[in-house]
C-alpha cells in the first residue's frame, strides 16, 4: 500500500528468526541443549557482527537469542547477494590460542583424564561427544596422548566452528521484519509521510529493526505515540 502511494521500500526480510542448517550436520541428536556462545557473521570475508548470548541446538539448526540476533545480518546479506558465513565460538570470549594453551596445560596437569571427560567439564556432555565426533577425535583418548594435530583441530572447532546455515525458518517463526519504507521519506517528529499529507507510518512498516530484548516493541510503541500526536495536531485536537 505504501509503495502504491509513492513510497520507496527497502526490501524486507525476516528478522530475529531461528537459523536452519545443513541436514547432514551433527545438530539433530543434541536438540534441546543450550549454552553460552558467540556467533560471528562474516560478510565478504570481514567480521560484520559478533554477538554473544545463549544458543539453543534444535532439530532444524540453531536458535536462542544469539542465533536470532545474528539472523538479521545473515538474511540481509543473503538478500543483497553478498557472500556470508557464520562461525561459532563455544568458549567465548577465549581465542584459538588461549584454548589451545588450556588443552596443553591440562595434558600436563591431568594426563590420564580422557578428552571427553575434560571437555564435558566445559560444555554439556552430549555436546562434548558430538563435537569430538565432528572433529574425528576418539573420546576415550587421554589428554597426554592427544596429538598436537588433534589438539589444534579441537581448539579450532571450539572457537571457530563453521555453522553451515542454509537459511532461516522464515516469517512464520521470525519475531520481526527488517526493511520497509525508507526512513528519509518520513518526518521523525510526527511519523508523517513526506510523500502523502495525512498518511502516518509506524512500527514494522518502516525500515527499522533491532536486536532481541524489547527494542522492536519499544519502537512500535514510541512510533505509534508520535503518530497519534501528529494526527491530533493536524486534526486540531489535544
Amino acid at each position: 500500500m505504501a509503495q502504491r502511494l509513492g513510497h520507496t521500500l527497502v526490501p524486507t526480510t525476516p528478522a530475529l528468526a531461528p537459523l536452519v542448517v545443513d541436514g547432514r550436520w551433527f545438530h539433530a541428536p543434541i536438540s534441546g541443549v543450550a549454552h553460552d556462545a558467540e556467533l560471528t557473521a562474516w560478510v565478504e570475508g570481514r567480521a560484520a557482527e559478533r554477538i554473544r548470548g545463549a544458543m539453543l541446538w534444535t532439530h532444524f539448526g540453531v536458535s536462542g537469542p544469539v542465533a536470532l540476533n545474528v539472523s538479521r545480518v545473515l538474511l540481509r546479506a543473503q538478500l543483497e547477494h553478498r557472500h556470508v558465513r557464520i562461525t561459532a565460538n563455544l568458549f567465548p570470549p577465549a581465542t584459538f590460542e588461549a584454548v589451545d594453551a588450556r588443552w596443553t596445560a591440562a595434558a600436563a596437569s591431568r594426563p590420564r583424564v580422557t578428552v571427553l571427560n575434560a571437555l564435558a567439564e566445559e560444555v554439556p556432555a552430549s555436546l562434548a561427544a558430538a563435537l569430538l565426533a565432528h572433529a574425528a577425535i576418539d573420546p576415550g583418548t587421554v589428554l597426554t596422548a592427544l596429538s598436537r594435530e588433534a589438539r589444534r583441530q579441537l581448539s579450532h572447532v571450539l572457537t571457530a566452528l563453521p555453522v553451515p546455515v542454509t537459511g532461516s525458518r522464515g516469517y512464520n517463526y521470525a519475531e520481526a521484519t527488517a526493511g520497509g519504507v525508507t526512513l528519509d521519506e518520513v518526518d521523525p517528529g510526527t511519523m508523517g509521510s513526506r510523500k502523502v499529507p495525512g498518511l502516518f507510518l509506524v512500527g514494522e512498516m518502516l525500515d527499522v529493526d533491532g536486536r532481541i530484548g524489547g527494542f522492536n516493541f519499544q519502537w512500535a510503541w514510541s512510533s505509534a505515540r508520535l503518530a497519534a500526536r501528529g494526527i491530533c495536531s493536524i486534526a486540531g485536537r489535544p
